[in-house]
């Protein structure tokens, strides 16, 4: 554990108290606040409150935190964990109630078993390994058993979860069983596509395709819609309501006037940088610069190009001159360089005075003379330092942690940072804490190789409109939304003006739509039940350097879209059936009265192609590419016999089989069912999306974020 983290958690417990006090009075504010919101959602009847899902919620980004080792989360990362901890919830109780009804349990057996038994959980093996031998410890195992009530609470949540993990994989796993049990390949059906797979054709075929009929050839009547969608129908389910947006965009970005004085202000600011002294600079940078003064030394390539090669060629105390780094000018004077690692690892013995409260009623001078004691034991090797953490630290985890403060970044001690640094692996020193509760007794033990960094006052000044711009660009934005309050305004004005209208389909849960980021306030307002289809939004919203104007162009209802919604969609699909009902007429027509296929080609005016070693396994039907219909229907005619007008997906074919031949090594009936029940298993994937078409689920979650 780092060590700030530490003296946070072990200083101040008056303050504490307070800060408790304090917390609790918000926490209660709160409450109240949350007591008058809806329910997250439900979920075949089973209520998500809010306050449950916002427990999970948190938990998540907890763990998102310490895993990745950050203290922030992008926006976007954090709806992402939101949604995750909400699908999470549907699974399990979908699951759950399919458990339930099944009688799917795990018995104590069965846990034993996956904890010291023959079959290890794949959780608990990862869990209980040791990385150095590899070896799955038991001891460790039993230990959480029989030490459940005595472990402390952290522990104790940590170890339920994993059991409830454990516990849950396993019926899943017999739920994922009985399920792929239910899949089954006929004896029968395997031997006829052993047989048919077998087969080796050489074949004679002509290919009518669809490009070579030209679209005005062809005409679509709300008939042949209408026929398509209804054969095609079930494509066009959607599991959610969708919305579908239009929206124009207007880039706030600075006009050259800006530009100009922007560039004025940075060579003024330029000329008095070179003017200040090194005990005024951390001041001139703080008041003149975008960001703060920062001390730490940083390697070269953690500046953006050309910054990086200009810090590394510059030496100290060199200035480096104003040059556009990306959308922001940048100036610098490198003030320090060393070589230095880019971890570092140190363990620390606390020894506080009264001053940080709670048990501890030693006066400074006897904190220091106890400092200085241990560091001498230490030094003497009349006791490890391990041995001293746990005989004299105050730290209450140092059983856990034996002083170590685990690796961390250059700069990530606070103010024990630069001791360490200077120091060498396996130098004791004694540094007194700054806000003087006490000492710390230090050992460093790791450092990485060091590599040449500096310490640099840097100035950045953003390239941004000025506020006169900006608002200019508002008014037109909202000017256009004004004049236009239908879709068909709106896009009728957006044609008239050259501006380019954007088309996004939104479901409740879209976090971003096409060149806007985070579009969240926009669906939002899409699914609003006072938004109406063909409304323009009253407001302007502003997202990622940009305002919006946004129409809710349709509402897509959960089911089946309708075929005026799909029009557009099924357009060319529908001209290629109209394309071959015409190609195959033509076909027929050569073929009334041919000899052969040679007469059939020769009327159509089309070139035969040969086909050697045509099999029904193929992925491909030659140059023609993927052609599955056509390969069948190869695969199922005899030899010698004029076949056609075929369908394909290119075009319209008709072919003769010439001979039919068997390969030396038939295919095995046993592994083709092999083979699909693999892909049986596969489609487990899918149980979880056929359970929640089968829920009733109401999903209020847009209402909060």
């Amino acid at each position: 554990m780092g060590i700030i983290g530490n003296i946070r958690k072990h200083s101040w417990i008056a303050v504490a108290v307070v800060g408790i006090a304090i917390v609790a009075f918000i926490i209660g504010d709160l409450t109240k606040n949350q007591r008058g919101l809806p329910d997250m959602g439900k979920i075949n009847g089973t209520t998500i409150t809010y306050q449950h899902f916002s427990e999970l919620a948190d938990q998540a980004m907890e763990n998102y935190k310490r895993q990745q080792g950050v203290t922030q989360i992008p926006a976007d990362v954090e709806f992402q964990l939101r949604d995750q901890v909400w699908q999470t919830l549907v699974g399990e109780t979908l699951t759950d109630e399919q458990f339930e009804e099944l009688g799917l349990t795990v018995s104590p057996a069965e846990v034993s078993d996956m904890y010291v038994g023959n079959f290890v959980h794949p959780y608990l093996r990862q869990a209980f390994t040791d990385p150095k031998t590899g070896q799955y410890q038991t001891q460790s195992i039993q230990y959480y058993v029989d030490n459940f009530e005595s472990l402390d609470t952290a522990q104790r949540l940590q170890w339920l979860d994993l059991e409830k993990a454990v516990k849950s994989d396993r019926k899943q796993q017999k739920y994922n069983t009985l399920i792929s049990r239910g899949f089954y390949m006929p004896n029968a059906i395997a031997k006829q596509l052993a047989a048919m797979g077998s087969e080796l054709c050489n074949v004679c075929a002509v290919n009518a395709s669809y490009q070579s009929v030209a679209d005005n050839e062809v005409t679509l009547t709300d008939e042949d819609y209408k026929n398509y969608y209804n054969k095609h129908k079930a494509e066009f389910r959607l599991r959610e309501e969708l919305r579908e947006l239009n929206y124009v965009v207007y880039p706030i970005a600075p006009t050259q006037q800006d530009m100009d004085k922007i560039q004025a202000e940075v060579e003024k600011t330029w000329e008095e940088f070179r003017e200040v002294g090194d005990d005024e600079i951390i001041f001139f940078v703080n008041a003149e610069s975008n960001r703060s003064y920062d001390s730490a030394y940083v390697k070269a390539s953690d500046f953006p190009s050309p910054m990086d090669s200009a810090i590394r060629s510059a030496g100290v105390g060199s200035y480096i001159s104003p040059r556009i780094v990306g959308n922001e000018w940048m100036m610098a004077k490198v003030l320090k360089a060393a070589n230095r690692p880019d971890s570092i690892r140190a363990s620390a013995i606390y020894i506080f005075n009264s001053k940080v409260g709670g048990n501890v009623t030693r006066g400074d001078e006897q904190a220091k003379q106890l400092a200085d004691s241990v560091l001498n034991v230490v030094k003497s090797g009349a006791m490890t330092f391990e041995q001293a953490v746990a005989k004299y630290s105050d730290d209450p985890q140092k059983s856990q942690t034996d002083g170590d403060m685990e690796w961390q970044l250059d700069g990530g001690y606070g103010f024990l940072n630069e001791d360490v640094v200077s120091a060498a692996v396996g130098d004791v020193f004694v540094v007194r804490h700054p806000n003087e509760v006490g000492y710390f007794v230090v050992k460093v033990t790791g450092k990485t190789a060091p590599n040449m960094k500096y310490r640099v006052a840097n100035i950045v000044r953003p390239i941004v409109p000025s506020e006169g711009t900006t608002r200019n660009i508002y008014n037109e934005a909202n000017k256009f939304a004004g004049n236009n309050r239908t879709v068909a305004e709106m896009t009728a004005a957006a044609q008239a003006e050259n501006l380019q209208m954007r088309n996004a389909m939104v479901s409740a849960m879209t976090y971003s739509i096409a060149g806007i980021n985070n579009a969240r306030s926009i669906v939002q307002w899409a699914y609003n039940e006072k938004t109406e289809k063909g409304a323009v939004a009253d407001q302007i919203f502003e997202a990622d350097d940009m305002y919006i104007v946004v129409s809710l162009k349709d509402i897509y209802e959960k089911g089946y879209a309708t075929l005026d919604q799909t029009r557009t969609i099924i357009e060319n699909p529908v001209r290629i059936e109209k394309k071959a009902e015409l190609l195959k007429a033509r076909f027929e027509e050569a073929k009334n009265g041919a000899a052969g296929l040679s007469a059939v080609a020769a009327k159509m005016k089309l070139a035969i192609d040969t086909l050697d070693s045509v099999s029904f396994n193929d992925f491909y039907l030659a140059q023609y590419g993927m052609e599955p219909k056509i390969q069948g229907a190869i695969a199922a005619s005899k030899a010698n016999v004029l076949v056609g007008p075929v369908q394909g997906a290119s075009g319209v074919y008709m072919f003769t089989v010439n001979a039919k031949a068997k390969p030396q090594q038939a295919a095995d009936p046993a592994a083709i069912r092999s083979r699909y029940n693999q892909g049986y298993m596969q489609k487990m994937r899918g149980v979880q999306q056929v359970l929640q078409d089968n829920a009733t689920i109401v999903d209020q979650r847009n209402k909060f974020f």
